[in-house]
């Protein structure tokens, strides 16, 4: 018989699931529709789709994840290999969402900064094509970083608690490691765009009190969205990891209630991430706005 508690988180992941997906997957919709209409979609808007992509396997890996160490489905999916692939899958996909808000970060940096250096107007205008082996190197390299979880990971039962376990925790070195490639080093990238935008986006406002033009500007507008954009998503994956480190801290320590509080952060990370998208970028704001109102 299931506790109350588990019944309301029960509810509580199938809505942030269904949450996650519609959101997700109206990102990926507009894009793969303008795509189908032959229609640049652009570095930034690519990077974007991707995103939508990533957050919807994000979000169905940790729905199963949560699902499977909440109600112990480990008589139904007995098989380690399963569920080694989940956890690979959930790694994966995690660490590939922190790279995304890096090199979206960068792309917005690359068109919001202004630099007479040679090689930042040679990056402005080969912006596209480096995108493009930026998201295929960090897929490839963090396929391989993360391929070890798939024979390191096991089931444990301890007093009729069943979780996944993985050997790669015990060593220090490769957890560093994980979490330098996967966590830091995207988090680095992502501030220092970020530093470097709201400079631009200051001096910027300073240039135009000094001409004594219109202050609020479409290019002011768009400047500041952009800037809001990064930091809220920065902000997200800060959150994210805070909330992983302590539910990992709370796992043996705390109550029920107590490890269900970070749970229903995790879950909610794909949804949150899809609002700041949409509401962050004009074309999906006006392909959203559009379908509210024709209803």
């Amino acid at each position: 018989m299931l506790s109350e508690l588990h019944l309301i988180f029960g509810i509580a992941l199938v809505l942030s699931w269904i949450c996650g997906t519609v959101l997700n997957s109206s990102i990926v919709a507009v894009y793969l529709s303008d795509w189908k209409k032959g229609l640049n979609l652009g570095a930034c808007n690519q990077i974007i789709l991707t995103m939508g992509c990533t957050n919807l396997l994000l979000q169905s890996f940790l729905t199963f994840h949560l699902m499977f160490i909440t109600y112990q489905f480990s008589v139904l999916l007995d098989k380690e290999l399963l569920l080694a692939a989940v956890s690979f899958g959930l790694h994966f996909s995690i660490s590939l969402s922190f790279w995304l808000t890096a090199w979206l970060s960068g792309c917005y940096c690359v068109q919001l900064f202004n630099s007479s250096n040679r090689f930042f107007i040679l990056l402005k205008r080969e912006v596209s094509t480096v995108v493009a082996y930026c998201l295929l190197g960090s897929v490839l390299t963090l396929f391989i970083a993360e391929m070890p979880i798939i024979w390191t990971t096991h089931i444990t039962t301890d007093q009729n608690q069943t979780s996944i376990y993985s050997m790669m925790d015990d060593n220090i070195a490769l957890v560093l490691f994980n979490f330098t490639i996967s966590c830091l080093l995207p988090t680095i990238i992502t501030s220092f765009c970020i530093g470097l935008s709201l400079m631009s986006l200051l001096k910027h406002v300073h240039k135009m009190k000094q001409n004594s033009s219109k202050f609020w500007n479409p290019q002011l507008k768009s400047h500041v969205k952009a800037c809001r954009t990064m930091l809220l998503l920065l902000a997200v994956n800060l959150i994210f990891s805070l909330t992983v480190f302590i539910s990992s801290q709370l796992k043996d320590k705390a109550g029920v209630s107590g490890i269900y509080v970070p749970w229903f952060i995790l879950m909610s990370n794909p949804s949150g991430k899809a609002i700041i998208l949409l509401f962050g970028n004009s074309r999906l704001a006006t392909a959203w706005s559009k379908f509210l109102f024709s209803q």
